[in-house]
């Protein structure tokens, strides 16, 4: 959004020396023995610029002045020794230089802000300072050898001897005098009185010193060493206008390793401190902020940190200020921005507290100087990203210091403690959950692709990763109360500034934590018991969630859906229920779909069609495709394939939908199964991932059911169509037969066993208008969608058995029309082309009024009654449905003689080989049996019938026995064919 105050970087500038040096800052740690040697050329001796570079904060203008309050009056009283005991970067050797430039070039440093400063709090109680003359002896240890001379001290080769000849300026005379009344206490009073005027002693680096003096080739010169720097810490104390400051790390402080000769110089040492002197810092982590100001950028008259905050707390909103701001804690909301973004500005208060209070608590991480080279890089960057003409954050924030740019300055600031797995693993993490060095690749930058194909805006570019980035940061080290990483509040607030909606980054957060799609090294954390609120860091050990994460990467697409398909087949098998036969279509690119479902039309069997859900889904407003090849499946549409039992076939389905949740869950059971693969039989991990393989496993189980929603079938009404089931309970699911048949038999589809009864049989029967084989009955349940599909051919044989008797009933005739006693249903030979099933005759009447036929009720499906209307009529001009008896006498019978003609019908040399053609030649063959079969046949006189098969013997036999039953002739041919 367009904001009323103007860019931190149209406001700063950055000072000549880091433009210089592309955002780098040179000679940022301060040389003692270079501002005073001059052993190269450093900006930092004109005691003008060190003044205009350095934050007067309180502790170091309070110092200073202390030191030159001992210097400059003659009045006795305070300590004269000083030591600056704070870590690596906390600005000892800023502070040495400083002092260097008080004492060495009083008027020149007093006249700077700076020092003026100094001078204002030195006079306080009303004495004047006098510095003239002061004299500064400089042992910067860290560039000295025991036992051998320099060119700074002449013939000295000891600590003791380097000081006198420093004293005295390289006098050999007043040095040779001095040398010979010895080290002891009393000689280096006479030696400070000496040189008439104030004495500044400055000792940097002692314990690099006492390393060297550890080394066997000079450990026999400790003992004399010990004593000089005894004797100089009181003498210091007894001699007015003499100041001794020296610089040597806490053992708590210092990380490095030293042998016992060395720390025993500092246990030494330190005694004879804390007898004559005092301890004291020059900084504090309330300065950081000043102070990288005022490193890094020119004096500005103004800043917009009003207008900045205003805006900020403006925007917010009640979903920033509730979700976010308000759960921060103390000093971290919007409350007191102001106060707090003065003392930051340009970075966030943010950013600031996080080193303040989190990084710099660490012993090893050199608190000023490793700040000011990891801001100086950031703000170098931020600032040419604004002068192209590109986003710039307005404020710099946690998420804001470009890893891309800033990483070898994070990682060597010391906040790892040299620790070089720990800073390999964050360098790797780095590179692949945030950004390479390149700036092109990293998990965080894809997933911004990601949100940007979704149309998720927020704003602001690269928002996936300036969060990631505050997410590593806060991931470093442990934060205070030793918490780790950051809460979902701190990486919301990472990437707030005025305009971006909430809903937007709440977005962001989601995909960056997603199992599925997020960063690869998160590690979530939940406080006890889950009360609290959850924090989010990345890990560098390789976790059983980091091994999940990359082996969820490499499941590709193929493996998943063959994983499904595998699961779908295995479930259907293990729960037939009453279907005679499972039948798994898979899918095969390429292929004829009467290729693919080849297998499909068998018959005499009923069939459960399982589906590839790779292939066939339905409702996700796309599935025509699924819908078409379903019904060419069962033999119904434009394009339908050849089938001949399509009846007693049901095709379950996937739904789209939830095909793509399973899929999901397939990808985590065969990320585990990786993981798995690649732990050693006695790794800890193990157990644990086998048991998320397991419950990954079930998980796909329950929802590939809940999946398998779908089940299609055909129905016969005034045509037949494909009915279109769909389960609403996630507790049935298509790939059970027993749930499919369920639902069948309650829309009279289907029966349960034992269920058919002989008078629905019947009612069935008598809307075909044909007597019909005992095989041509049984073929019905398989190949007519008006009859249920039955469990078994006993079912079949039973219900034929029971239309034998009651009401209506039927008998078996064999070939010559004669009926057939049939005492149990195992005698029926249900596979019968022999066997006939009709109605039985009606008994003859004498004329009187037949009685009406009973219209009784017939059982449905499963034996329950239902109206049968029509169950006891045949066709009209059935031979039992005409009237018995001759004419009346009244009305007598005229009748005009039938006209008869001849038909011809010849099919020509016809090849059979063609499925289609087959089922039409023998549509034809059965009208011309209807028209033969003397039950419900027409008035035929004369066949001559002449058909000539090419068939193989086998095929024939039935046929060529017939023939000879019929008195017919049979030729036989052998053929070359």
């Amino acid at each position: 959004m367009t904001t009323a105050y103007p860019h931190w970087a149209d406001v700063l500038t950055l000072r000549p020396e880091i433009t210089d040096a592309d955002g780098q800052i040179a000679d940022l740690q301060m040389s003692l023995y270079s501002a005073v040697y001059t052993d190269r050329n450093v900006p930092y001796t004109d005691p003008v610029y060190y003044a205009e570079i350095t934050e007067p904060t309180p502790r170091l203008v309070q110092f200073m002045s202390t030191v030159a309050r001992r210097l400059g009056t003659r009045t006795r009283g305070g300590k004269a020794l000083f030591h600056l005991d704070q870590g690596m970067g906390g600005g000892k050797s800023h502070a040495l230089v400083g002092l260097y430039h008080l004492a060495n070039s009083s008027h020149a440093f007093l006249a700077t802000e700076l020092g003026q400063r100094v001078l204002r709090e030195g006079e306080q109680n009303g004495a004047p300072l006098d510095l003239d003359g002061a004299r500064v002896v400089v042992l910067s240890a860290d560039n000295m050898t025991p036992g051998a001379t320099s060119p700074e001290f002449g013939p000295a080769t000891t600590l003791f001897e380097r000081f006198l000849w420093s004293l005295f300026r390289g006098d050999r005379d007043r040095y040779a005098h001095h040398l010979a009344e010895g080290s002891n206490k009393a000689a280096l009073a006479r030696a400070l009185e000496a040189v008439h005027g104030p004495v500044l002693i400055l000792l940097d680096e002692l314990m690099q010193y006492a390393l060297d003096l550890a080394d066997k080739k000079h450990i026999a010169t400790m003992p004399g060493e010990k004593v000089f720097l005894d004797s100089l810490m009181d003498a210091v104390d007894e001699v007015p206008q003499v100041a001794f400051v020296i610089v040597m790390i806490r053992s708590d402080r210092d990380d490095r390793g030293y042998p016992a000769e060395a720390e025993s110089l500092r246990t030494f040492v330190t005694s004879g401190i804390e007898r004559n002197g005092i301890g004291d810092s020059v900084t504090e982590p309330q300065d950081f902020s000043a102070i990288i100001r005022r490193r890094l950028f020119q004096p500005a008259d103004t800043t917009p940190v009003r207008a900045v905050a205003m805006a900020w707390a403006e925007h917010a909103g009640p979903a920033w200020t509730e979700q976010v701001f308000e759960r921060l804690g103390a000093r971290r909301g919007l409350g007191g921005l102001t106060e707090r973004l003065a003392a930051s500005y340009p970075f966030s208060p943010d950013v600031m507290a996080l080193v303040r209070d989190d990084w710099s608590r660490h012993a090893g991480f050199q608190r000023v100087r490793s700040t000011v080279e990891i801001f100086s890089a950031t703000a170098y960057y931020w600032a040419r990203e604004h002068q192209a003409g590109r986003w710039t954050p307005e404020l710099i924030g946690v998420g804001d210091l470009p890893l891309h740019v800033a990483i070898e300055n994070i990682l060597s600031s010391g906040l790892l403690h040299g620790n070089e797995r720990v800073i390999q693993g964050f360098r790797q993490v780095a590179a692949t959950d945030i950004t390479t060095k390149d700036g092109t690749r990293g998990r965080a930058r894809a997933l911004d692709t990601v949100l940007a194909d979704r149309g998720i805006d927020t704003g602001q570019p690269s928002t996936s990763l300036r969060m990631a980035t505050a997410l590593f940061c806060y991931s470093l080290v442990p934060r205070d109360q030793a918490k780790r990483g950051a809460t979902k509040p701190e990486l919301l607030a990472s990437v707030y500034s005025p305009g971006i909606e909430f809903n937007s980054a709440e977005e962001v957060f989601n995909l960056l934590i997603s199992d599925d799609e997020g960063l690869g090294a998160l590690e979530v954390t939940d406080s006890a018991s889950g009360r609290g609120t959850a924090r989010f860091h990345l890990a560098i050990a390789q976790t059983l969630r980091m091994f999940y994460k990359q082996a969820k990467s490499s499941v590709t697409a193929s493996d998943r859906d063959a994983y499904l398909w595998d699961r779908a087949k295995m479930i259907a098998r293990s729960s037939q229920g009453p279907f005679d036969q499972i039948i798994p279509v898979a899918n095969t690119p390429g292929a004829l779909l009467s290729q693919v479902f080849s297998d499909v039309d068998q018959n005499s069997k009923t069939r459960l069609v399982v589906l590839d859900p790779s292939r066939w889904t339905l409702h996700n407003g796309r599935d025509t495709p699924t819908r078409a090849e379903v019904s060419a499946l069962l033999g119904v549409g434009d394009h339908s394939l050849p089938v001949d039992n399509g009846a007693s076939c049901v095709v379950a389905c996937v739904n789209t939908q939830r095909r793509d949740t399973v899929r999901k869950r397939a990808i985590e059971v065969l990320a585990w199964r990786s993981v798995i693969s690649q732990l050693d039989q006695d790794d800890d991990k193990r157990p644990e991932a086998q048991a998320e393989l397991r419950a990954a496993t079930q998980r796909v189980d329950d929802d590939l059911q809940k999946a398998f929603q779908h089940f299609a079938y055909l129905t016969r009404t005034d045509q037949t169509e494909v009915e279109w089931q769909r389960f609403d309970d996630d507790g049935k699911t298509a790939l059970k037969g027993g749930h499919v048949w369920d639902t069948l038999v309650n829309h009279s589809r289907a029966v349960h066993p034992g269920r058919l009864s002989g008078t629905y049989l019947k009612t069935l029967l008598s809307k075909i208008a044909r007597d019909l084989t005992l095989k041509e009955i049984g073929q019905q349940f398989y190949k007519n969608p008006a009859f249920p599909l039955v469990p078994s051919v006993d079912d079949i044989r039973r219900a034929v058995h029971q239309t034998l008797t009651g009401a209506d009933s039927f008998q078996v005739i064999d070939g010559e029309g004669s009926p057939q006693h049939i005492s149990s249903p195992d005698e029926l030979s249900i596979g019968s082309m022999e066997l006939r099933l009709r109605r039985a005759p009606q008994p003859k009447t004498d004329g009187s009024p037949k009685p009406p036929l009973d219209a009784g009720t017939s059982s449905g499906p499963a034996g329950e009654a239902s109206n049968a209307s029509g169950s006891g009529s045949g066709r009209a001009d059935s031979p039992t449905n005409r009237p018995a008896g001759p004419p009346s006498a009244t009305e007598p019978a005229v009748s005009a003689p039938p006209e008869y003609h001849r038909y011809r019908l010849e099919i020509p040399n016809r090849s059979m080989a063609s499925t289609d053609a087959r089922r039409t030649v023998a549509n034809l063959l059965q009208e011309v049996l209807d028209l033969v079969d003397p039950e419900i046949g027409g008035d035929i006189q004369l066949l001559d019938l002449q058909l000539t098969l090419t068939a193989a013997p086998a095929a024939v036999e039935k046929v060529e026995s017939t023939a000879d039953a019929a008195n017919a002739d049979w030729e036989e041919e052998a053929l070359d064919f």
